[in-house]
């Protein structure tokens, strides 16, 4: 709109007021247009921010758009100073108008005055020159004045008794001049541009009838018809032109109306993301620089056919605009998403909690990959800002396992020396005190922490000789097993919460393992003679079941003392936070 006003505005100031109505006319049907848009959206947020309810109707909408009342001023002035040219415009005619009646007037008088011919001759010239000289006259008038004025000069030739040799030179030179006209209206027969042959055609028909006096009778006819002639041409020509030119305006009316319907399509058609969005605009680009390079179709469907388009056009960019309004909403949600992550994970940044905080420092970077785009001028900066708080995390979560796999390390040296004092521990003959020696190698073992992850074999050499020491103690082989297990609920009561459910996972796991095998074994019996004891087959499956049976009690007896310990420890904390409670309570 603003460019609007503007390009009116350099039209009032650098053109003749006569010449730029056809282009101000476009410029008003192309502000108005925009201008009712304006107003239309201005009254639907007007009526979203201010609606009506049961106790208060809504407000009345005023529309105030002060680029348009600069437009309206501005094209007042163009009308004002338009008709005013009008005006002068008129009153210059009808002066015209009323110096070529009092020249007929005075063509008249020549024929009453008693003067010498030659004197008379010159005053005809005169105003001859004088009728070529006076400007345009109101349009209603001109035939009129037209026929007067050569009405009374053809009396003058003919009914003035004027000196044969004067009327005869004058004579020739008219047609000397009518002959120059005909021959240059015979050129414009071969102009190729037929506009420019009619506008010059037209003017040499002016030149006919007002420049050009008359000439003698004989000749009158034929010249009238060499120049019709040459005229004709012309009027062929141009004919020809207007058939062709209606013939392409058809084709040109086909085009845009295709090209009107493919734009509908692309705007029903829309697109899913800001890509596709792109491409669909630069489809309509260019088949909006194919409507206007088109040439005009139909004069009845030009006009409309070029609203259709401007319609359309606005149409795509509603389309276009309420998918971006929709998407800078959904990047702000998405903005809300990732701000919120960043908190947790900035929060992260400062717990020594790192397995606590580990599955949820993972979990918010999947969802960050999850969340789509946020507004383009704020994405490097939140992005930065996460990634710092992701790595200062796993910087520190590192920093940490560092200083741990060191103490595994030397806890696994530890251990290996628990293990090769228990290997090179020699059978004694008091079992008892035998027994109490492996008890404290077990307790040894047991106070020792974690060790790294790829020397966790140890645990399984250690466990096998172990129960070969308790074995040569004199203890059965479920009694040794579950004193190697009081072992193994040692280090889980100075282990982690993780430790725990691994153990519960690995008992249950084992547990139902084990039924499953015994119900394959009950199966497989089922296809046999179980009545012959000798099967060796039988005797296998029997062999295998009680075996299964005793591992079975062992392994309830495992879960047993694991729950037992368990709710100790459980119980232990409970004392420890009332006692805790009760001293915050003191102070």
């Amino acid at each position: 709109m603003p460019a609007l006003v503007t390009s009116l505005r350099e039209l009032i100031q650098d053109f003749p007021i006569n010449t730029i109505k056809t282009h101000a006319d476009d410029i008003k049907k192309a502000f108005d247009s925009k201008d009712q848009e304006a107003e239309k959206e201005a009254r639907e947020e007007f009526t979203k921010a201010n609606p009506a309810t049961e106790e208060t109707p809504a407000p009345e909408f005023v529309y105030d758009n002060p680029i348009s009342k600069e437009f309206n001023d501005l094209h007042s002035l163009y009308r004002k100073q338009r008709g005013e040219f009008q005006r002068q415009q008129r009153k210059e005619q009808e002066d015209n108008l009323e110096k070529r009646k009092n020249i007929i007037e005075s063509i008249k008088n020549l024929i009453d005055e008693e003067e010498n011919i030659g004197t008379t001759f010159k005053k005809f010239n005169a105003l001859q020159q004088e009728w070529k000289d006076t400007g345009k006259i109101p349009h209603d008038a001109y035939n009129i004045v037209w026929n007067d004025y050569r009405l009374h000069t053809q009396n003058f030739y003919d009914y003035i008794d004027l000196s044969k040799e004067l009327r005869d030179k004058d004579f020739e030179r008219n047609l000397d001049f009518h002959n120059k006209i005909i021959s240059r209206a015979e050129e414009l027969g071969n102009e190729p541009d037929i506009h420019k042959a009619l506008r010059e055609l037209q003017e040499l028909h002016r030149m006919w009838k007002e420049d050009a006096g008359p000439v003698a009778k004989e000749h009158r006819d034929p010249i009238w018809d060499k120049f019709s002639a040459a005229t004709k041409v012309i009027h062929d020509k141009r004919q020809a032109y207007y058939e062709e030119r209606d013939k392409l305006a058809e084709k040109n009316q086909t085009i845009k109306q295709n090209i009107i319907a493919e734009i509908q399509k692309i705007t029903a058609a829309g697109a899913k993301n800001h890509k596709g969005w792109q491409d669909r605009l630069e489809e309509i680009n260019a088949l909006k620089e194919l409507f206007t390079q088109t040439g005009p179709a139909t004069k009845a469907l030009n006009n409309h056919l070029w609203e259709q388009f401007r319609v359309v056009g606005r149409e795509f960019n509603h389309a276009k605009n309420a998918f971006y309004k929709d998407l800078k909403k959904d990047q702000q949600a998405n903005l809300d998403k990732k701000m919120k992550l960043i908190e947790i994970a900035e929060q992260h940044l400062e717990s020594d909690d790192f397995n606590g905080s580990l599955p949820v420092m993972k979990r918010i970077q999947r969802e960050w990959k999850e969340i789509g785009h946020v507004p383009r001028k704020v994405s490097d900066k939140i992005w930065k800002r996460f990634q710092a708080a992701c790595n200062g995390f796993f910087d520190k979560k590192n920093a940490q396992k560092k200083e741990e796999n060191a103490e595994e390390a030397a806890n696994f040296e530890a251990k290996m020396k628990v293990y090769d004092a228990l290997k090179e521990m020699l059978p004694q003959d008091d079992q008892n005190a035998m027994k109490a020696d492996v008890e404290k190698h077990m307790a040894d073992w047991a106070a020792i922490g974690r060790v790294p992850y790829s020397k966790r074999h140890i645990q399984d050499k250690f466990d096998k000789l172990l129960q070969a020491k308790l074995k040569a103690a004199g203890m059965s082989a479920v009694d040794a097993e579950m004193l190697k297990y009081q072992s193994k609920l040692s280090s889980l009561e100075s282990g982690d919460a993780r430790d725990f459910t691994n153990e519960r996972f690995y008992l249950r796991k084992r547990r139902d393992e084990i039924q499953d095998e015994k119900r394959q074994l009950e199966n497989n019996m089922q296809f046999i003679n179980t009545k012959d004891d000798k099967n060796p087959f039988v005797v296998q499956i029997k062999k295998n079941t009680a075996a299964l049976d005793k591992e079975l009690d062992l392994i309830k007896e495992k879960q047993k003392q694991l729950n037992i310990l368990e709710r100790q420890m459980k119980k232990a904390d409970e004392e420890e936070s009332s006692e805790n409670e009760s001293s915050e309570a003191t102070e």
